[in-house]
């Protein structure tokens, strides 16, 4: 063995050490692949008017990967209109949730539009979005928790006037049902979210490496944030790079 090939053989044990572990642990017989998640978002993206050819790149997910299988009910939507991202999640019992990319697709063209009250009353309205239900702080808004409405009483503050435009901001104080948002109420959602499930990259001269990881904290693009291996448990620091991802160097 030369010397020249000392350093890379270190960074390839080095990032193994970092990111390899057996396979993993399973909870059910019943198990679900990435293949499974990939069919969820394209049936979703079909189902939308938007369906994508068989060769199109849904990820990042590890195809090695096993879940449980969802017992609950599974949900796909778009992350928010600002992202290419989307979620593919179970809320049974044996909760998951992924963050993927769609090649060649935009989100934002495929919200599914939300309900517009019918104009009436005074000729001067104001055109604004609510939430469905009392929604605490630090809720992500989605599709299905919120509507377009005329009111006849003028918001306080400078509110929001599209549904599209508020999709996947965060909520910064606590909302009653049917109270207009304004631009006081939310912020821009992080990148990655505590709790979410993302994939951990370990990049070097000539390999890559990746592996399921849970975000220990928020960040934003370009964050060093704390994660946590989910097949050796170790947690480890890395680089938000995008919705989904963090790498290790």
């Amino acid at each position: 063995m030369t010397t020249r090939l000392l350093p890379r053989l270190f960074m390839v044990s080095f990032g193994c050490a970092l990111l390899c572990s057996g396979s993993l642990a399973r909870a059910d017989d019943a198990v679900w692949t990435a293949d499974d998640l990939r069919n969820l978002v394209r049936d979703y993206l079909a189902e939308a008017g938007h369906p994508v050819a068989d060769t199109a790149r849904i990820g990042p997910l590890d195809d090695r990967m096993k879940v449980a299988s969802c017992e609950g009910h599974t949900r796909v939507e778009p992350r928010s209109a600002y992202s290419s991202s989307f979620v593919v999640a179970c809320d049974g019992a044996n909760a998951w949730s992924y963050t993927v990319r769609v090649d060649g697709v935009e989100p934002s063209k495929i919200i599914a539009p939300v309900g517009r009250a019918a104009s009436g009353g005074p000729i001067q309205q104001w055109h604004v979005v609510v939430p469905r239900a009392n929604l605490p702080a630090g809720t992500i808004l989605t599709a299905a928790m919120i509507e377009e409405r005329d009111v006849t009483q003028p918001p306080s503050g400078s509110f929001m006037k599209s549904a599209d435009a508020v999709i996947g901001l965060r909520l910064i104080t606590a909302l009653s049902t049917g109270m207009a948002i304004t631009t006081m109420n939310v912020a821009r959602a992080p990148t990655i979210m505590k709790g979410e499930t993302i994939m951990l990259t370990a990049e070097g001269e000539g390999f890559s490496i990746a592996t399921p990881a849970q975000a220990e904290e928020d960040g934003f693009e370009g964050d060093l944030v704390t994660v946590k291996n989910l097949r050796s448990g170790v947690v480890l620091s890395g680089r938000v790079a995008q919705a989904g991802i963090v790498i290790v160097r």
